[in-house]
C-alpha cells in the first residue's frame, strides 16, 4: 500500500478515513471494478459532494509501474 499527500508531496504511514454510506459503496464499486480484468491499468476518484476532497485509488505492482508519473514511480520503489 502506498499513500501520498497530494499537497505536502509527502509518503504518508498513516491514514484514517471516514466515509459516509454512500461513500463506501461508491469505493466498492470502483474497488470491483479495478479488479475486474477490464479495470486492469486504470484509477478512480472518489470525491464527497462539493468536491472538496477527493480520494484516488489505482492498483499496482512492480510490472506496471512504467504506466505510472514519475513521482508515483519513486512512491512505488522507495516509498518516498
Amino acid at each position: 500500500m502506498k499513500m501520498l499527500d497530494m499537497k505536502t508531496n509527502n509518503s504518508v504511514n498513516d491514514l484514517t478515513l471516514l466515509l459516509k454510506k454512500e461513500e463506501a459503496v461508491q469505493l466498492l464499486g470502483y474497488l470491483e471494478e479495478l479488479l475486474s480484468e477490464e479495470g486492469e491499468g486504470d484509477h478512480h476518484h472518489l470525491n464527497n459532494y462539493d468536491y472538496s476532497k477527493e480520494l484516488t485509488i489505482a492498483l499496482y505492482d512492480e510490472s506496471n509501474a512504467d504506466n505510472f508519473s514519475e513521482r508515483y514511480k519513486l512512491l512505488i520503489s522507495e516509498d518516498k
